[in-house]
């Protein structure tokens, strides 16, 4: 321990985000992680809570003294799973969960830096249970920055976009819309995927982001004044197309002998209508050319924005990872 050190408290330590987050901090600070059950691989103190229970479910003397310990608070847990057991499942988790962490936040009089997503600036059309649940997912995000915009303590917002696994990842997050997509096409499971090729997604690098936290976290805890604000963290003008999806996916099936017997994509006029499964979340999930990129303030606190080459090559090792 380095008694010198902020104590910063993580929630979602277990998560993709915050694995990769977990390090990054305790390298420059203590960390103490929130827990409902699963362990954290990484240097951290562990305290049991519920993001669903009241008061985290706590009792007063042990919440006070969480509250007590702690300088700041970076909240990265949430509910991001495309089939939740209830769609009143987000709010349960993605709100609720915010208002108590805030809740501990004002009690300790401390900062935070809340992990929201940029489908938070999003309202996704259709009454299919698919659109319903990414709808019910963009709202509680939304729903939790307006929390946190009447919080009496400084609250960073982050809108992060897709993000890509990391460098060091020996398995893909499947559960994820970026690595199911490209192990659809890679399995040829899409059946010609009914999206057009100039549309497109933002898809960031995890270690581009986990960077932007950490320098935040450390904005946040000097008590910079400006740090407390929205932040989008998105690829920006580097986000990358369903063509460029499609062809990392080809180069890799013809490099290892296994090309294609059928398209990858489809033009959507030309296939039957689409309700559910990774098609449907395609099609929502996909933005048309003329739809401007999603704001970027990597250059805030990073040294550049990112390109494009950097993007594609992230792409390219992720189709690899999907592949193995």
């Amino acid at each position: 321990m380095h008694p010198s050190r902020s104590t910063i408290l993580l929630t979602g330590s277990t998560g993709v985000i915050g694995t990769s987050l977990l390090p990054a901090l305790a390298a420059r600070h203590n960390v103490t992680a929130l827990l409902r059950s699963r362990q954290p691989n990484g240097p951290a103190t562990c305290v049991q809570g519920d993001l669903t229970a009241d008061d985290l479910g706590m009792d007063t003397g042990r919440r006070r003294k969480l509250a007590a310990s702690i300088d700041g608070i970076v909240h990265c847990a949430g509910l991001t799973g495309m089939a939740p057991p209830a769609l009143s499942a987000f709010d349960a988790i993605n709100t609720e969960g915010t208002r108590r962490i805030l809740r501990l936040a004002e009690e300790a009089r401390v900062p935070v830096l809340l992990l929201s997503s940029a489908a938070a600036a999003f309202q996704t059309p259709g009454e299919d249970l698919t659109a319903r649940t990414m709808r019910a997912y963009s709202s509680s995000k939304r729903r939790a920055e307006e929390l946190a915009a009447h919080c009496s303590q400084p609250v960073a917002i982050v809108r992060p976009a897709l993000l890509f696994a990391a460098r060091n990842a020996t398995t893909a997050p499947r559960h994820q819309f970026p690595h199911a997509l490209i192990t659809a096409l890679l399995q040829g499971r899409a059946q010609g995927l009914p999206v057009n090729p100039d549309h497109w997604c933002d898809v960031l690098p995890i270690e581009i982001l986990t960077a932007y936290l950490t320098a935040l976290t450390d904005a946040l805890l000097s008590g910079d004044t400006t740090a407390a604000t929205l932040h989008w963290v998105t690829a920006g003008q580097a986000r990358i197309t369903a063509a460029d999806i499609e062809h990392a996916c080809l180069h890799h099936l013809t490099a290892t002998g296994r090309p294609p017997t059928g398209q990858l994509l489809a033009p959507p006029a030309a296939s039957r209508p689409r309700s559910h499964g990774m098609a449907r979340v395609a099609q929502l999930g996909f933005l048309p050319p003329e739809q401007p990129p999603l704001p970027s303030h990597l250059d805030r606190l990073l040294p550049a924005q990112l390109t494009r080459t950097e993007t594609l090559d992230a792409l390219a090792r992720n189709v690899r990872l999907c592949a193995a």
